[in-house]
């Protein structure tokens, strides 16, 4: 005869095994996780305000510069025009004995150019620094020109008498003077509208 008597069922290996843990979250480990992501934000927006501050930093370098190469420009055109004024002045003599009063006229010529002469200088190391080296050897030529046109005045001074050839010499120097006083100008002016873009 069939035994029919149920099997109890196998237990169950995990049966006794704890229930899985829910994942507690905490205030604490909540306000840590929003405080790293704070901090990479703050981090990026630093990094973005850095590079707006580099760029703006950058471009006011620029305009300063720019401002003095204008400014700079506008200096050298003014005593362009003092020097060449000057440079007449100093060849307008009339071949002959120097008397007291062209001695006196010469003197004060060599006075006033002396101080012309010194701006020249004082402006071409002010180029050397914000324009291309063929800008500013140009006004260093013309401030070169300058000592050779007021060494021919002393030169004439001395000899008490005026030559034509002396008169022929100064006009000479003169117009090169104003000539290479022009082209530093006019190179002055070039640069600085090409940098306003209007040329």
């Amino acid at each position: 005869m069939t035994d029919l008597t149920p099997i109890p069922p196998e237990p169950d290996a995990h049966a006794d095994a704890p229930p899985p843990k829910t994942q507690r979250v905490s205030v604490e480990g909540t306000i840590a996780t929003v405080s790293a992501i704070s901090a990479i934000i703050v981090a990026a927006a630093s990094m973005f305000t850095a590079v707006q501050a580099l760029d703006v930093s950058r471009t006011a370098a620029k305009q300063k510069i720019f401002e003095t190469q204008l400014s700079t420009c506008l200096q050298f055109s003014e005593l362009t025009a003092r020097a060449a004024s000057d440079s007449e002045k100093a060849a307008a003599l009339t071949a002959g004995p120097i008397d007291d009063d062209t001695r006196a006229e010469i003197t004060a010529r060599l006075e006033a150019g002396d101080a012309i002469s010194t701006s020249i200088y004082q402006q071409y190391l002010q180029m050397t620094m914000v324009f291309p080296d063929e800008i500013s050897d140009a006004a260093y030529a013309a401030s070169e020109k300058r000592v050779e046109l007021y060494n021919k005045q002393v030169e004439v001074l001395d000899a008490g008498v005026v030559t034509a050839q002396d008169v022929a010499g100064l006009t000479r120097l003169a117009g090169e003077e104003t000539d290479l006083l022009n082209t530093a100008s006019a190179s002055c002016r070039d640069a600085v509208s090409a940098v306003a873009g209007m040329s």
